[in-house]
């Protein structure tokens, strides 16, 4: 609101001519709809009640400036009416007093700019927040300033009829005026306030009445036309629109009234209208006044009750809590420790007290979270697990009912921001002194105990996982690498008697089954290389663009020697335009380990079927064979060190297992997954998965 030493309210200056030419047209069309259609002989001013609203809040928008649009409006409204009776006896003096007058209705909508000022200032609010705000408006905003007003415009008047007006004419319109600028300012000076409490109103969202708007303007209708007394039925029909509405609702509904009734009272329509006199007017005047009066206080009452009832009940729940509990006890027991007391209340199922550590705990007022449930304050599953422990303690109560037992319970629960926490509950069953069954209990944090659980057994997992690694390491060291030396050293040894007596075809055997043994053990010692290399996060991860043939076919000449050795078939099927985005070097030792195991397990004469394909996703690297197999058992574990011993191949060959492991690794590089499909004495099929780029 525009405070008191304001000259003008703090718009731009294209704003400000909008607002100004706006209401200024208002004033005046509102003013010539008033003179032609609502004015009823002789000297009818009380129902001339639009424009003296529509200057007080000109006031309010425009602030000191509106005084001269105000004058503007009133003159060429007084000058209208003026030169439409004298048109042929024109006075200028005349006009000047049509001038004044304009001032005086200036004056008017000041004197009430400035009172609602003082009044809101007093009461640091909006005004129309409450019912004596309203009282106070009418009698000091309305009425007040409409009383000064109305003698002074009087006495003008007086001085301008060369007759003059004695006292009881002069009384008698001024009553009019006063009564008629009172209903202007009631009428219309309350939409300023509706537009500024519109944020108060928004958690109603209720839509207009529409309804009961048409029930109204259908009866003032059949009043005017028919019934005239049946104009009273409305009156109980407005605390219906006072419930349902709001208050911008009731001052556009009283506008309907009062523009109805008027314009019947003008055309001798209606309950008014049939008993026409110098009187009626007035009464007309003060029917509108009282139902404003009832609409705006039914509304603004119904209004506080809507707002207020949800706390007003909680209040009350609050109060009642309180009597039940010793608030001497709950109180040491809140400022002296962190945890969180509370008390549950069976028979109500709502919490009945909370000590206010609770907001340390959970970010939660304990007036926040008495207002949840055990479903909306913990984790659906912990949840759960109260309600049917629970229900299975209430059953057996009678067990234990002479005695104390505590129950121990780690649940989540969320805190303000949605999270959740570890707490831990201890909780009893109790009889308060109603002999009503509740649960006191007391929560504790222990999200940083869980935390530190969780990491232990993190840690356990890696210490039993480098156990598993260091067991393998060793395995690996101490049989698999020491066993084709034993062989270079035997077959060396072979070979040097062999030399000696010039056996050359025994010598070509011999250095064929050294150089067989050379070639294993330089590639196990590669995959042990390649996987110490993993396990201490030193092996670099370098995808690029590679065509799956290209690879696919360099792997396969690698291994096409051992293939032929067992009189193995290698058939693959991979497309032509097949550019995988991989590490080049993990990728071969993938398809190496999976193909020369394949030959490993796969009987003398056998076949071996590479597919290579693509979905949607991933890229899908096969390798199928129709050697031994697996049962499930081990193959769920065939990825997992230490989970399984390697198996001998079908001519006897040794393996240690840890070329499936780095296989494993290495997919997980690429954020793939590896698996297998087998069966006993059907073969087998690994595959593993590249994303696509």
């Amino acid at each position: 609101m525009a405070e008191s030493n304001q000259t003008e309210v703090s718009v731009n200056r294209i704003l400000y001519w909008k607002y100004a030419l706006f209401f200024t047209i208002s004033y005046i069309l509102s003013g010539f709809f008033c003179i032609s259609q609502l004015s009823v002989p002789p000297d009818n001013y009380s129902l001339l009640w639009i424009p003296s609203g529509i200057g007080l809040v000109m006031f309010m928008i425009l602030g000191y400036s509106a005084f001269f649009w105000v004058v503007l409006a009133s003159f060429i409204l007084n000058s209208f009416s003026y030169l439409q009776h004298h048109y042929q006896n024109l006075s200028y003096f005349k006009l000047f007093f049509e001038l004044l007058n304009g001032s005086i209705d200036a004056l008017q909508a000041f004197l009430a700019w400035k009172i609602a000022i003082e009044l809101q200032r007093a009461q640091k609010q909006p005004l129309f927040s409450n019912n004596s705000q309203l009282i106070s408006f009418f009698l000091f905003v309305c009425l007040l300033p409409s009383i000064i007003t109305s003698g002074i415009l009087i006495l003008v008047k007086t001085v301008q009829r060369p007759e003059g007006i004695n006292l009881a004419i002069f009384l008698k319109l001024s009553i009019y005026l006063t009564v008629g600028n009172t209903i202007g300012i009631l009428l219309v000076g309350p939409l300023y306030w509706a537009r500024k409490l519109s944020d108060g109103y928004k958690k109603l969202t209720r839509q207009f009445p529409f309804g009961i708007a048409i029930s109204i303007a259908v009866i003032l209708l059949v009043s005017l036309f028919e019934f005239s007394s049946i104009v009273f039925i409305i009156i109980p029909i407005l605390i219906l629109l006072a419930k349902k509405g709001n208050l911008l609702h009731s001052i556009i509904v009283a506008f309907i009234i009062c523009l109805i009734l008027s314009i019947g009272t003008a055309y001798r329509l209606g309950f008014f209208g049939t008993h026409i006199d110098e009187d009626t007017s007035f009464e007309t005047a003060l029917f509108l006044l009282a139902i404003m009066f009832v609409l705006y206080i039914a509304t603004i009452t119904f209004s506080e009750l809507k707002l207020h009832q949800e706390n007003l009940q909680s209040l009350v729940s609050r109060s009642v809590s309180s009597l039940e509990v010793s608030e001497e006890r709950y109180r040491m027991l809140a400022e002296n420790i962190a945890d969180v007391i509370w008390v549950w209340d069976l028979s109500l199922g709502k919490f009945t007290y909370i000590s206010p550590s609770v907001f340390q705990l959970r970010g939660l007022t304990a007036e926040e979270a008495m207002m949840e449930t055990i479903d909306s304050s913990l984790e659906p599953d912990s949840a759960r697990k109260v309600m049917d422990k629970l229900a299975f303690e209430i059953k057996n109560l009678k067990n234990y009912k002479d005695e104390k037992k505590y129950f121990y319970d780690e649940l989540q629960q969320y805190k303000k921001d949605g999270t959740l926490i570890w707490i831990e509950t201890v909780t009893h069953l109790v009889f308060n002194s109603k002999g009503q069954m509740e649960i006191v209990g007391v929560s504790r944090d222990i999200q940083k105990r869980k935390i530190a659980e969780e990491i232990q057994i993190e840690n356990q997992n890696k210490l039993k996982e480098l156990n598993a690694t260091k067991d393998k390491f060793f395995s690996i060291i101490a049989h698999d690498l020491m066993n084709p030396f034993h062989t270079l050293i035997g077959f060396s040894t072979l070979l040097i008697g062999q030399t000696a007596r010039k056996d050359l075809d025994g010598v070509l055997v011999s250095a064929k089954l050294m150089q067989n043994s050379a070639e294993k053990t330089r590639n196990l010692l590669k995959n042990l290389l390649e996987w110490s290399y993993t396990q201490t996060d030193k092996i670099s991860f370098e995808p690029e663009n590679l065509e799956a043939l290209d690879i696919l076919k360099e792997v396969i000449g690698l291994l096409k020697a051992m293939a032929d050795q067992k009189g193995i078939e290698i058939n693959f099927d991979v497309p032509d335009n097949g550019l995988v985005y991989a590490d080049k070097q993990m990728i071969h030792t993938i398809l190496r380990n999976l193909i020369s195991n394949a030959i490993k397990y796969t009987y003398s004469g056998g076949r071996i079927n590479i597919t290579v394909a693509k979905n949607n996703t991933d890229w899908i690297f096969s390798v199928k064979d129709n050697g031994l197999g697996m049962a499930s058992e081990i193959s769920q574990n065939i990825f997992k060190i230490g989970a399984h011993q390697s198996e001998l191949g079908t001519e006897k060959e040794q393996g240690t297992g840890l070329g499936l492991i780095l296989c494993k690794e290495f997919v997980d590089h690429h954020q793939g997954k590896i698996w297998v499909e087998s069966n006993i004495r059907e073969g087998s099929t690994f595959s593993f998965s590249i994303p696509l780029v």
